[in-house]
């Protein structure tokens, strides 16, 4: 019940973002369907862990090989996600191995990630980097008069607008889908996922801010519209 809770959050604040601020993603608008028994390989870099104490409070297995964790679970989530309709794969790459291009996202530009040995046996790549985890400060604003700003008014007498801040355990990236067989771009954009936590870090947290940039990145792409 809490993945699903963050997973609608997650993809609401992504919709909100979107409407609102810069755009945080690009699908082409030919790309409208994907065939049966499609295949797909993920292909991404080492992750960025800020924070190695937690990685060692809350998977200490992982310590020294954190990708051996992040990789199955990106890989589950998928499949989650297209509900098994897609075979996916995973590899991890040498940050070199992956190249970037200058694309439009919105007025900007955004460094895609590129992958440049993908195999014509595949359907599908996805190319994940800048691979970060780590704790983050969330702020939060609201206008005055709203039912929010009365609640962070004890009496009620004064609901001006204002913001507040929460701690938040994040995972985020950058992502790009090929057409394997025409090495096409399909879409590209940022992902990013978060759980919210009080005093500690827990194992619930890191596979949860993963599970929310999972459907981040899936979102909109018809990988999830079958």
């Amino acid at each position: 019940m809490r993945f699903i809770k963050f997973a609608f959050l997650s993809i609401l604040a992504g919709v909100l973002f979107t409407a609102c601020a810069a755009p945080r993603y690009y699908i082409d608008a030919e790309w409208k369907s994907m065939p049966k028994a499609t295949t797909a390989k993920v292909v991404f870099a080492k992750p960025t862990v800020a924070n190695p104490d937690d990685l060692k409070d809350d998977l200490p297995e992982y310590v020294d090989n954190f990708a051996k964790w992040f990789g199955p679970q990106v890989k589950d989530y998928l499949n989650a996600e297209t509900r098994n309709q897609i075979k996916f794969s995973m590899k991890q790459v040498q940050p070199g191995d992956i190249s970037y291009t200058k694309q439009k996202l919105g007025n900007e530009d955004f460094d895609t990630p590129a992958f440049a040995n993908m195999e014509d046996n595949v359907d599908l790549y996805i190319v994940v980097s800048d691979i970060w985890l780590g704790r983050d400060t969330e702020v939060h604003h609201y206008e005055a008069g709203t039912v929010q700003a009365r609640s962070m008014d004890p009496l009620g007498m004064n609901p001006m607008g204002g913001s507040y801040s929460t701690n938040v355990f994040m995972s985020k990236c950058k992502y790009a889908f090929y057409d394997a067989k025409t090495k096409k771009l399909l879409g590209y954009g940022h992902a990013e996922g978060s759980m919210g936590y009080t005093f500690a870090v827990s194992k619930g947290d890191w596979e949860g801010a993963v599970r929310s940039m999972v459907v981040n990145l899936a979102w909109n792409t018809p990988i999830v519209s079958w």
